[in-house]
C-alpha cells in the first residue's frame, strides 16, 4: 500500500460536505470533523467540497428530511478556513456513501454508511436494537470496513438520521487519529457480507403512529406525577460472573422516588450501599447511604450534597482513604471527594474538566498506573451512552489528565457507557456497562474483559450479558457492584406499580 511521505509531519486531509438540505445532523457532524482536524497538530484540512448527489432511494430520503425538519436542532455553525496545499492523502466523503469516482488517494476515500436514508429507517423498520454504521475505505477496486458503531435507535427515523450523522464522524476521527498515530490505516475488519436489502418503508410508516402514541402518553404520565421506567435494586448471592438475577431480595424505593447505581462498600465487618435516590417531584437525584442487616436496608442518610442533581457515587479506597466519584455533570466540572467521617460527611478534595463534565466517570488503577474511564455528550441529542474515553491520570486528585490519543476508544451504545466499576480478578480486568439497546436507556448490563489498556491502544470483550425479563415487569437492567458472596443490581420497572409489587 502507498503511504503519504513519511518525511512530512501532517496527513492532508480533503472533505467532501454533505449536499444542500441534509439534515442537519449531517452538516454539524462535518463541521465538528473540520475543526478537528484543523485542530490536530498531525492532520492538516487542504479543501472542502460540496457535491450534490443522487440519492439511491429518493423516497427514503425525501422522508427522512421531512421529518428531520419537524425537530432539526441547534445550527451547525461555521466551518474553519482552508489553504489549498496540494492533492490531500485521504479524501472524507460525507455526501451520501457513495465512493467517489475521482482519483482515489493514497489512503484511499472514506465514506460512511450512516449518510445514507435507509441506514436511518432500518432499524425501525425492522426493530432491530441498534442502528448499525459502518467507515468504509475504498481504494483502486476494493472497498474495505476500517470501523463500525452501533447507536441505539431514536424513535423516528428523522431524529435517527441526525442522531447518526452526527455521531458517526467520531468513527472518522478516531480513524484519522490512528493514521496520525501508526502511519497506517487502520486494520481492516469484515465488511458483513453483502449489503443489507432497503428497508420497507410501509412497514415503517405503520409503526409510527404506536411510537409517537407511546412517546406522548409518556410525556403526559411525567406530568402528572407519574414517573414511568422506575428503579429498584435487588440484593443477590454470588459473584459478579455466576449471579443468578432471579434468586434474590428485592429493595422498593418509596412511592414518588426511585433507586438506581448501587455501590456496595465492606468496612469493618459491615456492608454499606451507596446509591442515587431520584425524588419525582423535584426531578432531582441524590446521594445517600444504608447500612445492610442481611437482606434489609438501614438508611443512614444523605452523603455528598449539591443544589443540583447528583447520581452514580462510586466509592473507592486508595491511599488510605476512601473517595467518592459522583456523577456532577449538571454541576459542569468533575469532583472528587474524600471521606472525613465514613460513611456520612465527605470533604470536596479535588476538581477536574471544568465546562466538560462527564458522566458516570470510574477511577482504576491498573498495575501501578491510575486510569478514568469516562463518557461525554458531544452532540445536539445529549446523548451519553455510546462513547468511552479513556484518560492516563496521575491518582484520585486528578491533577494531571493525558488523553488517550485514540479517544473515543469504544463507540457502541451496546457496551459503552459504564454500569458499575473497573476491577482485577485472576490477573484480568474487567469493567461492567450498560446495554442501551433498542431505544431503552438501562435495557441490559454487560461485564467487558479489557484486553489491552495503554497510550497505543485499548481493546475488550463481552464476557456476560443481562438482560431484562428475568422477574415480571422487569424492562432493563443497568448497573452492578458486589463485595464478597453478594451482587447489587439495579433494575428498571415498566411502572412504579409493577415495582411495588415486585418480590421482595
Amino acid at each position: 500500500m502507498t503511504m503519504p511521505d513519511t518525511s512530512r509531519s501532517q496527513v492532508r486531509v480533503g472533505l467532501i460536505l454533505p449536499p444542500a438540505g441534509a439534515v442537519r445532523g449531517a452538516m454539524r457532524g462535518a463541521v465538528g470533523l473540520a475543526h478537528w482536524v484543523v485542530a490536530h497538530p498531525q492532520l492538516q484540512l487542504v479543501g472542502l467540497e460540496e457535491t450534490p448527489v443522487a440519492r439511491a432511494n429518493a423516497l427514503a430520503d425525501r422522508l427522512v428530511r421531512l421529518e428531520a425538519r419537524l425537530r432539526p436542532g441547534p445550527p451547525p455553525g461555521d466551518l474553519p478556513a482552508t489553504e489549498d496545499t496540494g492533492a490531500p492523502d485521504v479524501v472524507v466523503d460525507l455526501s451520501d456513501g457513495t465512493p467517489n469516482k475521482g482519483e482515489v488517494p493514497p489512503l484511499g476515500v472514506w465514506h460512511l454508511t450512516a449518510s445514507q436514508a435507509d441506514a436511518a429507517i432500518r432499524p425501525l423498520a425492522t426493530g432491530a436494537a441498534a442502528t448499525e454504521v459502518t467507515l468504509l475505505c475504498t481504494r483502486a477496486d476494493a472497498t474495505t470496513c476500517l470501523a463500525r458503531a452501533r447507536y441505539s435507535p431514536k424513535p423516528t427515523a428523522g431524529l435517527n438520521a441526525s442522531f447518526i450523522a452526527e455521531k458517526a464522524v467520531l468513527l472518522v476521527m478516531r480513524a484519522l487519529a490512528e493514521v496520525a498515530l501508526t502511519g497506517a490505516l487502520p486494520s481492516a475488519q469484515n465488511a458483513g457480507g453483502a449489503p443489507p436489502a432497503a428497508p420497507s418503508l410501509l412497514r415503517y410508516v405503520i409503526g409510527l403512529g404506536p411510537t409517537l402514541f407511546r412517546r406522548a402518553s409518556t410525556r403526559v404520565a411525567q406530568t402528572v406525577g407519574w414517573q414511568p421506567g422506575v428503579f429498584a435494586m435487588r440484593l443477590c448471592p454470588g459473584g459478579p460472573f455466576d449471579f443468578d438475577p432471579k434468586v434474590g431480595t428485592t429493595l422498593v424505593p418509596p412511592q414518588g422516588r426511585f433507586w438506581a447505581d448501587p455501590f456496595l462498600v465492606s468496612r469493618a465487618g459491615e456492608e454499606y450501599l451507596f446509591y442515587e435516590e431520584f425524588h419525582e417531584a423535584t426531578q432531582r437525584g441524590v446521594l445517600k447511604v444504608a447500612r445492610l442487616r442481611g437482606d434489609r436496608m438501614e438508611e443512614l442518610g444523605e452523603t455528598v450534597t449539591r443544589p443540583h442533581h447528583l447520581s452514580f457515587p462510586f466509592v473507592f479506597d486508595a491511599q488510605g482513604a476512601h473517595w467518592m466519584l459522583p456523577e456532577t455533570s449538571r454541576g459542569g466540572r468533575v469532583e472528587v471527594w474524600r471521606a472525613v467521617d465514613f460513611p456520612l460527611r465527605w470533604e470536596l478534595a479535588a476538581t477536574a474538566m471544568d465546562g466538560r463534565a462527564p458522566a458516570d466517570a470510574v477511577l482504576a488503577e491498573v498495575e501501578g498506573a491510575w486510569w478514568l474511564f469516562a463518557h461525554f455528550a458531544q452532540d445536539a441529542t445529549r446523548d451519553y451512552c455510546s462513547e468511552l474515553h479513556v484518560f492516563r491520570v496521575d491518582g484520585p486528585l486528578l491533577r494531571r489528565i493525558e488523553p488517550h490519543p485514540l479517544n473515543p476508544v469504544v463507540i457502541d451504545s451496546r457496551t459503552a457507557r459504564a454500569g458499575g466499576r473497573v476491577w482485577s480478578e485472576g490477573g484480568r480486568l474487567f469493567r461492567a456497562s450498560q446495554d442501551n439497546a433498542h431505544g431503552v436507556y438501562g435495557w441490559g448490563l454487560n461485564i467487558m474483559e479489557i484486553t489491552r489498556l495503554d497510550l497505543r491502544g485499548y481493546a475488550e470483550r463481552p464476557v456476560r450479558h443481562i438482560g431484562p425479563g428475568f422477574l415480571p415487569g422487569v424492562m432493563g437492567c443497568h448497573h452492578m457492584d458486589f463485595v464478597a458472596g453478594r451482587v447489587v443490581i439495579d433494575m428498571r420497572y415498566l411502572s412504579a406499580r409493577a415495582a411495588r409489587h415486585s418480590e421482595r
